[in-house]
């Protein structure tokens, strides 16, 4: 069993949050075919801005969005950008959708945010922390797979044991990520080796890592597993599963790995969204970070 993991709420999924009553068709028609966790973080987002104006879609004006950006002062840059942007998003969509007359958002500036993703970036010697002070085989084979794939946390939960493909050296997850997008992430040979040493059911539905009733690991089960770990190595609360991501991504290109290569195993659409981790610097299959 992982720790932390623990049974699911029994609270509805979507709770009465402020969204007005003539908007719910077009942000049902707007959030339709996205993962859960795009849904549930962009339709946040959404509610608190209705709650904000108090008003339905087709009557927001640009001064609202300055409002409710003005309001956000004291949040950090990428918490206030993001928020913005779904609004945005919504708003824009509705407009092209001919719901709503005019798109409120197409006129605001978003400020141009301080990149402070190298405070995110952990060392190779932190992570190798997290992983030393971890004694439990499943939760350390966990903490291996987001750092030694830099997987989502929703895709390394998704992960079956269908997904997997053994190769002579490591093997290939078959991950369905962001967008819907479907790519092939290279395992090395020692984290396959730990993954399949903590295996318990034989069956291809099994997860690669599973939740404490054998099926699929909660997210929020990771998360406490990942800051539990981050505890014990002396890093920052605010350390997530995220930062394994920006991570693997950083060390990799570090290594030497070929940028393209990493943009690949990180499912990025951009390859600027790669570079800014670093430059690559010569041509290799990929670099074992956990041997």
């Amino acid at each position: 069993m992982v720790s932390g993991d623990q049974p699911r709420s029994t609270a509805p999924a979507v709770p009465d949050d402020g969204i007005h009553r003539a908007d719910l068709p077009l942000v049902k028609t707007w959030l339709h075919n996205r993962s859960s966790n795009t849904v549930r973080a962009y339709r946040t987002n959404v509610a608190e801005f209705a709650r904000f104006v108090a008003k339905p879609m087709a009557d927001v004006a640009l001064a609202d969005i300055q409002a409710w950006n003005d309001s956000m002062a004291d949040a950090a840059d990428s918490t206030r950008r993001r928020k913005i942007s779904a609004v945005k998003s919504l708003l824009t969509y509705g407009h092209k959708l001919g719901f709503l007359l005019q798109d409120a958002g197409a006129a605001f500036r978003m400020e141009r945010g301080r990149d402070n993703l190298n405070e995110r970036i952990l060392s190779r010697q932190q992570v190798l922390a997290m992983l030393a002070g971890e004694k439990d085989p499943r939760r350390h084979a966990l903490l291996a797979l987001l750092y030694g794939t830099g997987l989502r946390i929703s895709e390394a939960c998704a992960l079956r044991w269908r997904d997997m493909t053994r190769r002579q050296s490591g093997g290939i997850a078959t991950v369905f990520g962001k967008g819907g997008k479907t790519r092939h992430v290279q395992v090395s040979p020692s984290l396959w080796k730990e993954i399949a040493a903590v295996r318990s059911d034989v069956g291809p539905d099994a997860p690669v890592i599973p939740g404490h009733d054998g099926g699929l690991l909660h997210e929020r089960a990771v998360d406490r597993v990942v800051k539990r770990a981050a505890k014990r190595a002396g890093l920052p609360p605010d350390v997530s599963a995220h930062w394994l991501r920006h991570a693997f991504a950083s060390h990799q290109l570090d290594a030497g790995q070929p940028v393209h290569w990493v943009q690949a195993q990180l499912g990025h659409s951009s390859l600027a969204t790669t570079t800014r981790y670093s430059h690559a610097s010569a041509d290799a299959a990929g670099a074992d970070l956990l041997a």
